[in-house]
């Protein structure tokens, strides 16, 4: 099966951390055995809801097929790299404020050669060869256009990198009679990958099918003696 990466709703991740105390109730085996059983125990109706609350991917029935008898074959080591909370949020705020003293920048140019980039563009839309001292100011508002872009996809790669963060994070430490606010704290992100194979049912026949599941979960300390914070893994691939 295809990587699947799945970004949920803000909605959803609130099922997850309403419905946290599914897990514990799904015994034998270990925390990791007692996530696939429930998740795929979950998949086979449908259950999107439950899903949610375990889960950031799908293992639809109507395409894939209906799961059970899974078991763990494998389990990676943990990979263990900093959460970097603060400094993504940093990061985002610089290239944020970059961005702003860019435009700045190619505003002042923009009032400065108004008449000129008028023609330039008009011609560019004309498909008009551009001559004498109009060539520079083409050249130079060419290079502006390009470098406003590239700002600006830098403020979209911090962007998505920090709620990448921020949504792994809330999902695995959320508890709503604690709420926290996850950018202000520091940690880790515990990342580790579980060989899982699964008996199939699809179209009238059966097949034993094998697949990766990304799990992770944060583990971040805060709090009146810098305690850990209690946290559960989530699935956020397979493949």
């Amino acid at each position: 099966m295809s990587r699947v990466i799945i970004k949920r709703s803000l909605i959803v991740i609130t099922g997850l951390f309403i419905g946290g105390g599914f897990l514990t109730a799904c015994g034998g085996g270990g925390e990791e055995s007692q996530l696939v059983r429930a998740f795929f125990q979950a998949s086979r109706f449908n259950d999107r809801s439950t899903v949610g609350n375990m889960s950031m991917v799908f293992f639809p029935p109507e395409e894939e097929g209906i799961a059970s008898s899974p078991s763990i074959d494998s389990m990676q080591e943990e990979q263990r790299v900093p959460l970097r909370m603060q400094e993504l949020s940093g990061d985002l705020v610089g290239a944020r404020e970059a961005e702003e003293a860019f435009r700045e920048e190619k505003r002042m140019y923009q009032d400065e050669n108004e008449e000129a980039i008028g023609r330039v563009i008009e011609a560019q839309r004309a498909e008009e060869d551009i001559t004498g001292a109009d060539e520079e100011v083409q050249g130079m508002w060419n290079n502006l256009v390009d470098e406003e872009r590239s700002y600006a996809q830098k403020v979209s790669d911090a962007t998505v990198e920090l709620q990448r963060a921020v949504q792994i994070a809330n999902a695995s430490v959320f508890d709503p009679s604690n709420p926290i606010d996850v950018t202000a704290y520091d940690g880790d992100i515990v990342t580790k990958d579980l060989t899982v194979t699964v008996s199939i049912e699809k179209d009238g026949s059966s097949s034993d099918r094998t697949m990766v599941m990304t799990i992770q979960k944060a583990e971040i300390r805060g709090g009146e003696g810098d305690e850990l914070v209690d946290s559960r893994w989530i699935i956020t691939a397979i493949e």
